[in-house]
């Protein structure tokens, strides 16, 4: 689940993904826990960004759109989704 979930993010949606952050930039799930009692799925993710100018314009905004959109492209049933995310800028 967690590599399927990076290879979306840095295959299929990396035009969107550079978009947001800048050339280079990537997303590296760290975990994801299911909590089916509650109906909610909690991913973990560390964004390497490499524009701060385009991070400042969307902050994890985006991020948080584009795994939402992964999590339904990869037939997930609808759970509410909890995002933790960290941040570090990647040297070109």
């Amino acid at each position: 689940m967690k590599k399927c979930l990076t290879l979306l993010m840095n295959k299929v949606l990396i035009e969107e993904l550079e978009n947001l952050y800048g050339k280079g930039s990537n997303i590296e799930i760290s975990s994801i826990v299911v909590a089916s009692r509650h109906n909610e799925t909690i991913i973990s993710y560390k964004l390497f960004y490499s524009n701060q100018e385009y991070l400042l314009e969307t902050m994890n905004v985006g991020s948080d759109f584009l795994m939402e959109k992964c999590w339904e492209l990869m037939g997930y049933p609808k759970t509410k989704l909890i995002l933790a995310c960290s941040m570090q800028m990647v040297d070109l």
